[in-house]
């Protein structure tokens, strides 16, 4: 399956600044000085502030680059570049203000920790620039920049595990924008607005992404509804909960993160995920009551910020009736859920989602929903109208069950599934497809073997930053499981999500394995 980019085929006056900046970049970049990491491009040997005489492209790409910023002064990634720009140039000081700014508007940046350091050491003040190597190791120890530091021969000065509170906390003199006057930054240049660095201070991560990524989870909810409505037709309360413990190699990934980080924040962690409906009112063909469902999470102490409770109680409604020769379920729903990150609440929603289940005369089963999500998050960033994750969110899809026949394989879906998050900050506004598929190989009477996968594209055709965050995932995913009882079901399950991105921020992966236990009644 081909998936085409929407920015390309209809590209903004945005992207096209920023293509052709990176054009400009990859064509003048290597002839200009080498960067302050290499000893004969370093501030000393230029005289402090000094300045190469520019050609013309190079002013040109300067002054683009410094319309970025005045544009969008709160976007990490635009002053970053600025400031290697600014370091090619010769022009240190400022390249060290550009990026200790990068860093202020985003502490988790870890190309720009990078920069910094290599400023820095250039600079002669080596214990400043080993505090930003050692960022660079807690925020991304697999990347490309805690390589070349382990390669110059910085190696980690923390565990080798990805921090995600927030690594500095940078604050500018509230009266004049300029650093304290006893901070070993002041030695770069008394003039410079360059922010102070205080002490590591915890943070709440806040946004929203879903929990698979596509929507085999909600397939996968109304299965198990379908199934327990036709082997228990008589209950009225009907309840599942799974828990269990699995190794995730990415924590940062949870239902709601703020950002996909390029980390290796691996741990153990325990899970409870509950669905419960009660049938209050009940008739022949019609059934409605309250609902609850959550996800809750807890990992190991280091990464103990990213435990997770999310209470989702609701309401539901639904009614049977005939369409010509099948028989259709319409479900009505709505959800109400609260977020909350080690007991600090990040954000409600409000989700309502009408569905249509219809099955056929040969039982083959078609599921049909839309979703209507409204978010609402505490914090909005630095800059509201980059930053912010509020907004509404609608989703579609449909998917089919085929029956096959066959007593070891008897059914296998396929679904699709179209995705619009208009969110307040452009930064985080999508439009998504995504693909998805599963089957169920009965083993024996009581072993099973479930296969799911998915594929699907994210265009972020309103990214600010100057290198593309669209986005093409992929999910793989295996469960074992026994029946120890008609209610009882222990499950050996691995999966791998993988999000390949051009922007080396948003690119990342998730593996994750271990032991489930479901209860069904």
């Amino acid at each position: 399956m081909v998936f085409i980019r929407p920015s390309r085929l209809n590209p903004r006056p945005r992207h096209v600044a920023a293509c052709f900046v990176a054009l400009v970049a990859a064509v003048l970049l290597p002839g200009m000085l080498t960067i302050a990491s290499e000893p004969n491009g370093s501030a000393a040997s230029t005289g402090e502030g000094a300045s190469l005489q520019m050609t013309d492209a190079q002013m040109k790409m300067l002054q683009l680059l410094q319309q970025r910023v005045e544009a969008n002064p709160g976007h990490s990634e635009g002053w970053r570049s600025l400031g290697r720009l600014q370091n090619a140039l010769g022009d240190h000081q400022a390249a060290l203000a550009s990026s200790m700014r990068a860093i202020e508007l985003d502490p988790f940046n870890a190309a720009a920790h990078f920069d910094v350091g290599q400023l820095l050491k250039a600079l002669g003040l080596s214990d400043e620039a080993s505090v930003h190597f050692n960022q660079v190791h807690k925020i991304a120890p697999a990347s490309s920049y805690a390589e070349d530091l382990r390669a110059q021969g910085h190696p980690s000065l923390a565990p080798a595990t990805a921090s995600l509170g927030t690594p500095l906390v940078l604050k500018n003199d509230s009266a004049t924008g300029n650093m304290a006057a006893d901070s070993p930054y002041s030695a770069v240049s008394s003039a410079t607005p360059i922010a102070r660095v205080e002490g590591e201070q915890a943070v709440t991560p806040v946004g929203y992404q879903i929990q698979s990524f596509d929507g085999s989870d909600d397939l996968e909810q109304r299965f198990l509804q379908l199934e327990s409505e036709a082997e228990k037709p008589l209950n009225r309360l009907r309840v599942f909960i799974e828990t269990g413990v699995l190794y995730n190699s990415n924590v940062t990934l949870t239902p709601v993160s703020r950002e996909l980080a390029q980390s290796d924040s691996g741990s153990f962690q325990a899970f409870a995920s509950p669905d419960l409906d009660w049938k209050w009112i009940r008739t022949e063909n019609s059934r409605l009551g309250p609902m609850f469902r959550g996800y809750f999470t807890a990992n190991e102490s280091t990464f103990q910020e990213f435990n997770m409770a999310s209470f989702q109680p609701g309401v539901f409604g639904e009614r049977d009736f005939t369409w010509g020769s099948s028989e259709a379920i319409g479900r009505l729903e709505y959800i109400f859920s609260n977020d909350f990150f080690d007991g600090e609440q990040v954000d409600d929603r409000h989700a309502v989602t009408a569905s249509l289940t219809v099955i056929r005369p040969d039982l083959d089963a078609i599921y049909s929903y839309l979703t209507i999500a409204q978010a609402n998050f505490r914090d909005d960033g630095v800059m509201p109208s980059q930053t912010s994750l509020d907004g509404t969110t609608i989703t579609a899809g449909t998917s089919r069950f085929f029956q096959t026949g066959v007593d070891r394989l008897p059914m296998w879906s396929l679904g699709v599934d179209l995705e619009s998050a208009d969110t307040d900050g452009d930064d985080y506004r999508y439009k998504s497809v995504n693909l998805h598929s599963s089957t169920g190989w009965n083993v024996s009477e009581r072993w099973k073997f479930i296969p799911t996968c998915g594929i699907g594209y994210r265009d972020y055709a309103d990214f600010s930053g100057p290198v593309s965050r669209n986005e093409f995932f992929w999910r793989a995913h295996g469960r074992l499981q026994y029946a120890v009882s008609d209610s009882f079901v222990v499950a050996l399950v691995a999966g791998h999500d993988r999000f390949a991105s051009e922007n080396d921020d948003y690119d990342t992966e998730r593996t994750e394995g271990g032991v489930t236990l479901s209860y069904t009644r």
